[in-house]
């Protein structure tokens, strides 16, 4: 949905219906191919970087039910979406659904709430975790000596919301769990055995709307039933687990007695094996692909939409709507499918990103509507479908104005035609092919033909309520383009409709030119040749042609790119406005357009206009700003759209980058990476065969060949092409590079480095085999730091310790640093030195970012720290730089805003759980170098042992 004048974006009935059921018997029968699995360098790279990233709350969110994008934590699994509200003593767990849709309004609805409070931690510190490589929330609430802990997550294999609660310290707690309708009124309710079961429906009085069932019970510690209220009493140092299995009557008509099979006889054991299995789902997704950048924060959004676009889509469900699975109220534009761009927008993230899994659900609503879509076109004198801006499912509409628009089923389209460009899958293409043939039977009829053969598009506005006339609006025009060359190809490869194809070819041949006029000087697209001409206003149809129309490129003429170059650069709203950044990225890698630029204002994307849980928003949309970085990032890395793969075709001078199996078209999953200006490696595996054609990335230079790790020979020219099998890994590297040498390339993280210490770039150890060692085991840093008041933990250790240990407690591998030591001065601290970077010292420069995992351990999991104590959580990583001075006193803060010094990490760290700490080290330390990495525990008045744990620490 545009917030300005700008779209967001014949036969019989019988025939009509005839059609649409065989379009959804198609849809539901056809398998739909999933990507294949990714090869474990690249899963081990996805899931290493991704478990860098997480969202941090140390307040409640605010912008709750709105009828927008909510600043909460927020989990899914494709169908059902929690977003988590509030303090610990008043905490709301709003449930969505994506197939809760009304049969009366046709309007997404809330399904229901489940409150959880704690009224003796009301006041309680608060700080929240969204872990994202495990898709889990966890939350930390301290009062008076007291800290309630709970884990969230929606299971990815089945509609169960699960929560623990763990209390140490203090005594007992009282917790009331509340199931209420999605306004937050009181459901229906009733028990089954140790059930409470509360019915809700999506509009009340609607006969014909969708019902559901919450079904709740607790596990682990004792629970009574009053109301619509479980009361629960946890004992310190004990864990209660709530259990809430979510049923639909889309689901199943028997959907009552299905939620109470969800979790009626569920142990602690079985949920064990569920978040096993759940965490086993998000691994796998996760090691799909992967990308490494220099710039942090845009690499952790690219992995935050990632997370987001899991969590709302999934094969065999209902698709969602505008602001995903996360509905807390009464949504906006009614939270359904728009389309004209917004409801198209963020399946796009899912194809360079190779995960097209999370596409599947897109078709079906398309599809369904195919014959009111029939009926509408008949309706205005038009063969084929004719689409209204916004559809619902199972064929319904909340909005049937068209708003003088033509472009809505063509904009549907587009997702389709890429998806086959990209796949290759036949199987697929069956299912939407006849839905494409009647769009392109609209256009065949409804385009004008001059007497030079010229096709013209008149009376369809770019901007929603543009007054006719409106002649060749350049977004319609792209769109048929892509439209026309879709069906050529599908036809092909499906061996049907040859009759057709040459109309097809001619049509895309002889489409009328993309209007263009002067701006400022400068030659600029238009947004038609006849009608509305140039605005400003924070959309970019001006450049749609180019993303997602897929009309101009790199290989496109230097007259047409500089146009569209020059119309990027005048658009200076639509960097960050209401609705373009979802696709306006994209248009601005695949022309060249300045790659520093690009990547600046995805920075402040993903700085400026992200919320804590990694969701970028803007006021013209919801989940369609998962594509800003997705799309926008990968493009500059990859480019295959014009048949040809480039990688790194638009990356900045002297800055490196790597990637992953991303998507190309031909189904060709793609890794490289760049060291300064020089690539280092292509690696391509050939997912359906047929030909690969590249830009050589070693221009001048002959090319070497391996496949399948044996060595091919040597090609050269500025653009190759290798024919290829199904299955096949061709690699390719400059000449006289090794295999072993490639594969060792594609194993290192961006930035590493060889040698036992740092390097004079990056560092990287997660204490595993291979990885720097340690130059030090327990040992004190008399000139960074030294000891105070500080014995060792046991009669087993002599003072503090600090030293690698395996297969006891580690992030990821088996290897992790321990740490311990006990408290006994008025001021102890102890400073232990672990890593030597002095003979090559880590310069910072002005972009390096320090980042560990830490586990601080209570006495739940050891017992040489005291019941309620938390001195293991004042504890950080620190570093001594060449200059004598160390990081803890410099001012630096992590990115919770917590100071870096070891006693400011007190009260931060959640205990028993991996926490990730980033600093930034170039804000207070730029142009220094790091000489030793310590580990320090400093507590001004602490008392007691202290123990845990260190992983994963980076330095880039």
């Amino acid at each position: 949905m545009r917030l300005t004048l700008r779209a967001r974006g014949s036969g019989s009935a019988a025939a009509a219906a005839t059609l649409a059921g065989a379009l959804l018997a198609t849809a539901l029968t056809t398998a739909l191919a999933r990507p294949a699995a990714a090869d474990p360098i690249t899963a081990a790279q996805g899931m290493n970087t991704v478990g860098q990233y997480q969202g941090v709350w140390t307040s409640p969110p605010t912008q709750l039910t709105g009828g927008g994008t909510v600043d909460a934590p927020e989990m899914g699994n494709g169908d059902v979406g929690v977003a988590v509200g509030g303090s610990i003593d008043n905490q709301t767990f709003y449930l969505g659904k994506n197939d809760f849709f009304s049969a009366t309004s046709h309007a997404v609805k809330p399904l229901g709430r489940i409150v959880v409070a704690a009224g003796g931690l009301a006041g309680a510190s608060y700080n929240v975790v969204q872990d994202i490589q495990h898709a889990e929330v966890r939350g930390t609430y301290t009062k008076s000596g007291q800290t309630l802990s709970t884990t969230s997550w929606v299971d990815a294999n089945r509609n169960v919301l699960v929560t623990s609660f763990t209390l140490t310290g203090g005594s007992t707690q009282h917790i009331t769990i509340t199931l209420q309708n999605g306004s937050g009124g009181t459901p229906a309710v009733s028990t089954s055995g140790n059930d409470l079961d509360a019915d809700v429906v999506a509009d009340t009085g609607g006969s014909g709307d969708p019902r559901a069932r919450i079904a709740a019970r607790t596990i682990g510690q004792s629970q009574t039933v009053s109301g619509s209220t479980v009361n629960l009493t946890v004992q310190p140092g004990t864990t209660a687990t709530l259990v809430a299995g979510i049923q639909s009557s889309i689901d199943t008509s028997g959907y009552q007695a299905a939620a109470d099979g969800l979790v009626g006889t569920l142990t602690q054991a079985d949920v064990d094996s569920r978040k096993s299995a759940h965490r086993g789902w998000w691994q796998t997704y996760w090691s799909q692909s992967y990308v490494q950048i220099p710039d942090k924060a845009v690499e952790k959004s690219w992995y935050g939409s990632l997370y987001l676009l899991g969590c709302v889509s999934r094969p065999g469900k209902y698709a969602p709507g505008l602001w995903g699975n996360w509905i807390t109220g009464n949504m906006n534009w009614n939270g359904d499918y728009h389309t004209n761009y917004n409801y198209q927008a963020p399946f796009y993230a899912a194809l360079t990103t190779n995960h097209i899994d999370q596409m599947a659900s897109y078709d079906q609503p398309v599809l369904d509507w195919t014959a009111r879509g029939q009926q509408l076109a008949a309706q205005n004198g038009f063969q084929g479908v004719l689409y209204p801006v916004g559809i619902s499912p199972k064929g319904t509409s909340a909005d049937m104005n068209l708003h003088n628009q033509k472009s809505n089923a063509v904009n549907l389209a587009s997702d389709m035609v890429m998806r086959y460009e990209q796949t290759r899958d036949t199987g697929y293409a069956s299912t939407v092919y006849p839905y494409l043939k009647q769009v392109g039977l609209f256009w065949q009829n409804y385009l004008t033909k001059d007497a030079s053969g010229t096709y013209t598009i008149t009376n369809d506005a770019p901007q929603e309520d543009n007054a006719y006339p409106q002649t060749n609006s350049i977004l319609s025009l792209g769109l048929v383009h892509l439209l026309m060359q879709g069906l050529v190809d599908i036809s092909t490869a499906l061996g049907q409709d040859s009759g057709t194809r040459a109309t097809w070819s001619d049509i895309d041949a002889h489409l009328a030119p993309l209007p263009t006029m002067t701006q400022n000087g400068q030659t600029v697209f238009r947004e038609t040749s006849t009608g509305a001409s140039w605005v400003n206003d924070g959309n970019d149809i001006d450049i749609q042609a180019v993303y997602p129309g897929g009309q101009v490129g790199l290989d496109s003429s230097a007259g047409l790119l500089q146009t569209a170059r020059n119309t990027v650069g005048q658009l200076s709203a639509a960097w960050h406005g209401g609705n373009a950044p979802a696709t306006f990225y994209a248009a601005a890698a695949r022309v060249g357009y300045d790659p520093a630029a690009i990547l600046s204002n995805l920075h402040t994307e993903a700085t400026g206009n992200a919320y804590a849980n990694l969701g970028i928003h803007h006021s013209g949309g919801g989940i369609e700003n998962l594509n800003v970085t997705t799309s926008g990032l990968d493009e500059m890395l990859l480019q295959s759209f014009q048949h040809d793969v480039k990688v790194f075709p638009d990356w900045p001078v002297n800055t490196s980058a790597k990637y992953g199996d991303l998507l190309a078209d031909g189904g060709f999953l793609i890794s490289s990476s760049r060291a300064g200006n020089s690539v280092q490696y292509v690696r391509a595996i050939s997912q359906k065969g047929g030909n690969l054609t590249f830009t050589n990335p070693w221009p001048g230079s002959s090319v070497q060949v391996y496949r399948g790790g044996s060595g091919a020979g040597t090609v050269s020219g500025t653009k190759i092409t290798l024919a290829t099998s199904a299955g096949e890994t061709v690699t390719l590297a400059p000449p006289g590079t090794s295999y072993a040498t490639v594969q060792t390339q594609l194993a290192q993280p961006l930035g590493a480095g060889a040698g036992t210490g740092g390097t004079s770039t990056t560092f990287a150890s997660g204490s595993e085999a291979g990885d720097p060692a340690p130059a030090w085991t327990d040992t004190v840093d008399t000139a960074g730091g030294g000891v105070n008041g500080v014995a060792g933990i046991n009669s087993d250790s002599a003072g503090p310790q600090t030293g690698p240990r395996t297969g006891e407690t580690a992030r990821t591998g088996s290897g992790s640093l321990m740490y311990s030591g006990s408290a006994t001065g008025s001021s102890p601290h102890a400073y232990l030195k672990v890593y030597d970077l002095s003979a090559s010292p880590l310069a910072v420069g002005s972009a390096k970012t320090l980042g560990y995992w830490i586990h601080p351990q209570s006495h739940a999991t050891t017992p040489w720290v005291p019941a309620g104590s938390t001195e293991s959580e004042c504890v950080a990583v620190d570093l001594v730089f060449t200059d004598g001075s160390t990081l803890r006193d410099s001012g630096a803060a992590d990115q919770n805003g917590n100071q870096a010094h070891p006693a400011h990490q007190c009260g931060h760290l959640t205990p028993d759980s991996w926490n990730h700490v980033t600093v930034d080290l170039a804000a207070d330390n730029a142009g220094k170098q790091i000489a030793r990495v310590l580990i320090g525990y400093d507590h001004p008045g602490g008392a007691g042992g202290y123990r845990g744990y260190v992983d994963d620490l980076t330095i880039n």
